[in-house]
């Protein structure tokens, strides 16, 4: 089945960059997508029934992420830097 979207003109450059970033189509990246949402309202029932397919699942949403985001320094994420008044 075909579908056809509108993307508003502000949003189209951004979901081409993630797609891209993933080294995929914008199609494909919506799928992806769109997959993932299909799977997040059953991970709670296999978790409880079947742990070892809830890691496998786990593990699959893990390496999809680029590895090459840059994390926050160990400053950013301390509680001071956070929490700054409460230092």
């Amino acid at each position: 089945m075909d579908l056809t979207i509108q993307i508003p003109d502000e949003r189209v450059a951004l979901y081409l960059a993630r797609a891209q970033a993933r080294g995929l189509t914008v199609e494909r990246w919506i799928l992806e997508l769109a997959d993932q949402d299909s799977h997040a309202h059953s991970i709670a029932h296999v978790q409880k029934t079947n742990p070892k397919e809830w890691a496998r699942q786990f593990r699959v949403w893990a390496d999809s992420h680029n590895p090459d985001t840059p994390v926050l320094s160990a400053e950013a994420m301390s509680r001071e830097s956070i929490y700054p008044d409460q230092a």
